[in-house]
């Protein structure tokens, strides 16, 4: 396994699914398999708690409703990379690291 170094960096689940040699849409199902995202994708709270998956809030502004609206991204740690590839049996790629914000 490659090693990066610490850091608090957090992961988009584009950019960690392409770190991980895979695509966002099979990252998710993987994970929800394992009990980390719900049904929304929004991480679970043993996986927060334990600092793996973060969920950031943030806005936007739609035209319809004429006010910001709330929603939840769900964010991966490093420690959270580790231990999907973990469970997951698959390699770190930092070359992933380089993709462009999700």
């Amino acid at each position: 396994m490659t090693s990066l170094k610490p850091s608090s960096r957090r992961y988009s689940l584009k950019q960690a699914a392409a770190m991980l040699g895979t695509g966002r849409t099979t990252l998710c199902r993987k994970l929800r398999e394992l009990g980390m995202l719900d049904a929304n994708n929004l991480a679970t709270r043993p996986h927060t708690a334990s600092g793996r998956l973060v969920v950031e809030i943030r806005a936007y502004n739609n035209p319809g409703f004429g006010q910001p609206r709330a929603y939840g991204k769900t964010l991966v740690t490093e420690r959270g990379i580790f231990y999907i590839a973990e469970r997951l049996g698959m390699e770190i790629s930092t070359a992933g690291e380089k993709n462009g914000r999700d």
